[in-house]
Parts: C-alpha cells; sequence; structure tokens
C-alpha cells in the first residue's frame, strides 16, 4: 500500500519532469545537430558536447529535486500549503514507522529517476544522429548507468533535506546545493575520483569512452550515506 500510495504522489511530477524535458530537448533540437569530425577530441564534439555534458546533467538534477524526497512530509505534489498538509493525519495514522515511510518513498523515487534516465538516454541515442556517430548503444547505456550512480549523491541530498524541509524548500534547496556543487567541480581543483559532475561530462563513456568507476562508487557511497543520515533523523523526530 505504501509503495502505490508513494507512485500517487509522485506520479505528477514524474509527468511534469519529461514534460519539462521534453520542451527543453524540443528547444535544443538534437535531431539537427552536425555529427562530430571523425576523431575530434572531447571539446571538438560541438553540440554532441553539450547534449552529453551539459543538457543530460541538467535534466537529471531537475528530476532529482523534483522526485528526490517528494512526498516524505506528505505535501501535495506541485502545490504549496502552510500549516498542516492535507494527507498528514492519514500517514500519521498509518501502522507504520517513519523510517519504513522513508525508505519506500526513497525507494519509489529512486526507481522513477532510474526510468527517467534510461528513457533520456534511449530517446537521445534514437533521435540524435550525431550522438549515434559518437557513441554505441553499449556506451550509450554505460552512460545512463552513469547518470544514474552520479546522480545518487544528488537524489540523497533531496532526501535527507525532505526530513526537515517542506516539499518547495527541498526542491530549491537541491537546486541550490547541487548548483553550488557543479560551480566547484569546475573552478576548484576537485580529485577526478570524487568529481561526480565531470564523470558525467566529459568524463562520461559517451566522450572518455570509459567507464569513471571510481566517481560512481564514491557517488553511490555518498548518497547511501546521505539516507542513512536522513532515516537517523526521522528517528530522533516525534510524529
Amino acid at each position: 500500500m505504501l509503495w502505490y500510495k508513494g507512485w500517487l504522489e509522485t506520479r505528477y511530477r514524474l509527468l511534469f519532469c519529461m514534460g519539462w524535458a521534453t520542451v527543453f530537448l524540443g528547444l535544443m533540437r538534437p535531431w539537427r545537430m552536425a555529427a562530430p569530425a571523425p576523431g575530434a577530441t572531447a571539446s571538438g564534439h560541438g553540440a554532441v558536447y553539450g547534449l552529453v555534458a551539459l543538457a543530460c546533467p541538467t535534466l537529471l538534477l531537475v528530476a532529482c529535486a523534483m522526485i528526490g524526497g517528494s512526498g516524505i512530509v506528505t505535501q501535495p505534489s506541485l502545490q504549496a500549503s502552510k500549516g498542516l498538509h492535507g494527507s498528514t493525519l492519514y500517514t500519521l495514522s498509518l501502522p507504520v514507522s517513519r523510517v519504513r515511510l522513508l525508505l519506500v518513498r526513497a525507494g519509489v523515487g529512486w526507481l522513477e529517476i532510474v526510468g527517467v534516465a534510461a528513457v533520456l538516454c534511449t530517446t537521445l541515442w534514437a533521435l540524435t544522429p550525431a550522438l549515434r556517430e559518437a557513441a554505441t548503444p553499449r556506451e550509450m547505456a554505460e552512460y545512463a548507468v552513469t547518470l544514474i550512480a552520479c546522480g545518487s549523491t544528488l537524489y540523497g541530498i533531496s532526501v535527507l533535506l525532505a526530513t526537515f524541509l517542506d516539499d518547495v524548500w527541498r526542491t530549491w534547496g537541491t537546486m541550490m546545493v547541487s548548483a553550488g556543487l557543479w560551480w566547484m567541480s569546475l573552478h576548484v581543483p576537485v580529485p577526478e575520483t570524487v568529481n561526480i559532475f565531470r564523470a558525467m561530462r566529459e568524463g562520461s563513456p559517451v566522450l572518455a569512452h570509459t567507464m569513471p568507476w571510481a566517481a560512481m562508487g564514491f557517488s553511490v557511497a555518498l548518497g547511501a550515506a546521505l539516507l542513512l543520515a536522513a532515516t537517523r533523523i526521522v528517528q530522533a523526530r516525534e510524529y
């Protein structure tokens, strides 16, 4: 029942993310991007580089901010409210612990993020001739896995913020923290082994043709640590 309830409370956010991605990519018109010249470097891939290094990580960031942690405070989707949220009393009457509620909501959102990344990469590869010239289907699948793994940190941030912020502030807080980390990855000498944004950009399988295993492992571990911290917070709070 909790899984179904979580789906009902996050489905419109998932639909919003898909719609926003459609509009964003429609404005970019990736199907008109010219194929990169033979032997071009990462910086020479032009439009394909921008698509992989900017568009996809940005869309993933927005999806994690919108979906990650959504519903943990039982606030209606895409709607700000003050005081006691409409479904709070019902949620509190359920014979489940706050930790179980948190883990179920986090699990539902995680599966939705996986779906967003899979659909995004599959659609882009199918519609963009230039991307098909730059990457094989296997490399595109590896890129999707990289996005999911490196997005674990962004998702974990959203879940953690959801334990003490309302949905609106959680969404904006996730975006601001993630944007700050992205800026640091560009302007601060961060080691490649922990630079999750580089792993989604120039270090991705599409452009570097290798898997950034170290950064992926670090992101998954950090995401798990953030989730653990979130469970500790909800255990310490009273209903």
